[in-house]
């Protein structure tokens, strides 16, 4: 469904920021984005405060950047709707609050959609370490926010690097305003569509890697938003037993097996195998349990009196 798009590297570029609670943060990626080698008249920022309850806004509010305000429903997503809401730009470009772009982001995502003449780009997320490597950060690094792995199997992308043609939100609608997993939903959506989603290694994007806590709770909300990606295609019912089945067993992924066992593989990684090993598991079992609540969340909303679910 690809269209010509011609010489487009300079299109107009809205970027849209989602933030709650991201005082310790927001000033150095707002640093990093007003320094994109990007002409400046043809770059909006868009930050969206989601009812932060710390001096986000008040951060913001120093830098020549569009503020918004979501405060009606928590969530990145809503978040990000509201955002699309005032964007003017020709390309959507979407990263997160605790990412640093590098200087060249903005102009490596735009020059792939018009060379690869793309509908949409997800970029690579670097990970960066604070201190020495543990057994969390490292699975953390090997296995989540996987642009490379998740395009190159056709799934979607993450919006802690992407970039979209503004038409297919005209086309397509905004984000489901779930509380994770709308940006793999979304894309996946784009992609049975018939639009062309590629990757761009050149555009990339620094995030600190997760510790434990961070990483399990992440890994719940991403479990929460599975079935609905898993809805949108054929065999919904059938592809959702496989995936409870295989969360179940004490196996990493084929990218986390082959980083592991890899005779190349980190020196941090080979001390740590086994401690990766079980992190990975762990985490299987939140995102199983996200799963799980959401099932019983819409068993429960189909059990309730149709005058209820009205209200």
């Amino acid at each position: 469904m690809n269209e010509n798009h011609g010489q487009d590297q300079l299109l107009s570029v809205s970027i849209i920021v989602p933030v709650r609670n991201g005082a310790k943060t927001i000033g150095l990626l707002l640093d990093a984005l007003l320094k994109q080698d990007y002409p400046e008249d043809k770059t909006q920022i868009i930050i969206v405060d989601n009812d932060s309850l710390d001096h986000t806004a008040s951060i913001v509010k120093k830098y020549p950047v569009i503020l918004e305000q979501e405060n009606g429903k928590v969530g990145s997503y809503a978040a990000r709707n509201k955002g699309l809401s005032v964007a003017s730009g020709e390309i959507i470009a979407f990263t997160d609050a605790d990412c640093i772009p590098e200087s060249g982001w903005v102009r490596g995502g735009v020059q792939a959609l018009s060379t690869q003449n793309a509908d949409a780009a997800g970029g690579r997320i670097k990970f960066v370490f604070s201190g020495r490597k543990t057994a969390s950060a490292c699975f953390d690094s090997l296995n989540n926010l996987r642009n490379d792995r998740f395009i190159d199997r056709k799934i979607g992308a993450i919006t802690a690097n992407l970039f979209v043609r503004a038409v297919l939100f005209r086309r397509l609608g905004g984000f489901q305003e779930v509380m994770s997993g709308g940006d793999i939903n979304w894309t996946g959506k784009a992609l049975s569509a018939g639009y062309s989603l590629v990757y761009v290694p050149e555009a990339v994007v620094s995030h600190p890697a997760r510790n434990l806590t961070e990483m399990l709770r992440k890994s719940w909300f991403r479990g929460t938003g599975m079935l609905l990606t898993l809805r949108q295609g054929r065999w919904w019912f059938f592809r959702s037993l496989f995936l409870i089945s295989r969360l179940l067993i004490p196996v990493p992924s084929a990218m986390v097996v082959k980083s592991l066992t890899g005779v190349n593989s980190d020196p941090d990684i080979k001390g740590r195998r086994l401690s990766i090993w079980g992190i990975s598991y762990l985490n299987q079992l939140a995102s199983l349990g996200g799963i799980a609540y959401s099932l019983c969340q819409k068993i429960s909303y189909r059990c309730r009196p149709a005058e209820k679910k009205q209200v």
